[in-house]
């Protein structure tokens, strides 16, 4: 699948309308199929079955009725509890997990089915022939038993729903799907081959490169490596990409870097475009920084004076810590990538580890400056991180705690206080990173 062909699936897949219109489109094929099921029955004289309904034209359209009027009440009243959590999320927590609950299985399920519910119902309903009408008598025996059959999956997805709805709320909810979901990108990206020596970069030209701008903007979501590659060797050229996956592109700012720079044209400038994806949202396709920015959000959001909620910040720094850690014994991604001659074609830009543990904790320590409890927690966590990380990626996370003890001694100014943050930050000053 290529690489915009996947985002697009990404984006569908978080979506939503996509899996609720797949439902509803299943639901109009069953019903005419269940249609088509009960004139063959009515022909072939099978109507007398206990398990069918057997209430006549006009129980059919009663009950048919009944469930299509019912299904689209509660489907309203469920989509209004999705809207509902969803601001409660953007104004309580941060606007960057909205994705996660639009992408929600269980929210897009539940309305598929309740929606797919009242379609299957009304689709049914027309086709019910009363005594007064032109023709025979049509009581779609079978079809109605299926509605019913399917109100009553619908009751037990509603009571799922409404746990659903009250949990997914809950900020430790929130927090570890947004956890669960940066270790999965960090398993995914990041190779396993921690400690072994990276072999050295085969060495650039030393000619200027010819620049490749980019001719629209967006965040860079995703790059399409494969075909990059590809495009390089067929064309006997070294590529580097400049942004950052996750960074904003501004229209004829430089995207890509090419030796030789004469073989810089048009139609390689529009080759070079197809292989990167620009959108107007960050995502977590191949983001790792952004997994970071979301847990980092939600603490800073919870420490602010209208939710005062320390306690959730704790959990993220917690969170943050593992993320870090599982990060810190992985490799680095392929960020040269040679040719078949042994030469550099494709070069590519990680977030360094330094770069993720400013973004995880840089705003935390200014807004949580003022708060014992964050700060020492936050001393504690850069502590027991600083002793599990490997030996080469400490010092950011002892110049991460020096900066803490900075800014909680301009803040803090109770005796005690000063000295619970001394204590928790003891480590910095002469454990693993030299002195304060």
């Amino acid at each position: 699948m290529s690489t915009r062909l996947s985002s697009w699936w990404y984006d569908l897949q978080h979506s939503l309308w996509f899996l609720p219109a797949v439902m509803t489109g299943t639901a109009i094929a069953l019903a005419l199929g269940m249609v088509r099921l009960d004139e063959y029955l009515l022909l072939d004289r099978r109507t007398g079955s206990s398990w069918l309904f057997g209430g006549g034209a006009e129980g059919a359209r009663g009950v048919l009725s009944a469930i299509a009027g019912t299904m689209i009440t509660v489907t309203g009243v469920v989509f209004s509890i999705t809207i509902v959590a969803l601001q409660l999320a953007s104004a309580q927590f941060t606007p960057r997990v909205l994705r996660t609950f639009t992408g929600d299985r269980g929210n897009q399920v539940v309305l598929g089915a309740f929606i797919g519910t009242f379609t299957y119902a009304l689709l049914v309903l027309r086709s019910v022939r009363s005594a007064s009408q032109d023709g025979a008598i049509f009581a779609p025996s079978a079809s109605v038993t299926l509605a019913i059959v399917l109100v009553l999956v619908s009751i037990g997805l509603l009571i799922y729903y409404i746990h659903h709805a009250a949990s997914s709320i809950r900020a430790s909810v929130i927090i570890n799907r947004a956890a669960r979901d940066t270790l999965g990108l960090i398993d995914e990206l990041f190779p396993a081959d921690a400690g072994r020596p990276a072999p050295p970069s085969p060495p650039l030209p030393l000619n200027p490169p010819g620049l490749v701008q980019a001719s629209a903007s967006g965040y860079l979501q995703r790059i399409d490596q494969d075909a990059l590659f590809s495009l390089a060797e067929e064309r006997s050229i070294v590529v580097r990409l400049e942004p950052l996956v996750g960074e904003f592109v501004l229209p004829g700012a430089a995207l890509a870097s090419v030796w030789p720079a004469e073989k810089v044209d048009e139609g390689l400038t529009r080759s070079i475009h197809g292989t990167v994806v620009l959108g107007s949202e960050r995502t977590l396709q191949a983001d790792v920084e952004l997994g970071f920015r979301q847990l980092a959000d939600i603490a800073i959001k919870s420490l602010s004076p209208g939710i005062n909620d320390p306690t959730t910040a704790t959990i993220c720094i917690d969170r943050l810590g593992e993320a870090l850690v599982r990060l810190a014994h992985k490799g680095k991604p392929d960020e040269v990538r040679t040719g078949k001659d042994g030469g550099a074609r494709v070069i590519l830009h990680g977030p360094p580890f330094t770069r993720l543990v400013e973004v995880a904790f840089a705003q935390i320590r200014h807004y949580g400056a003022g708060d014992v409890t964050v700060v020492g927690h936050l001393l504690t966590t850069l502590g027991r991180m600083a002793a599990l990380v490997p030996s080469e990626r400490r010092e950011p996370l002892g110049h991460q705690a020096r900066l803490v003890l900075q800014a909680g001694r301009d803040q803090i100014v109770i005796p005690g206080d000063l000295d619970r943050m001394e204590q928790a930050g003891a480590w910095a000053v002469d454990g693993v990173t030299g002195t304060v």
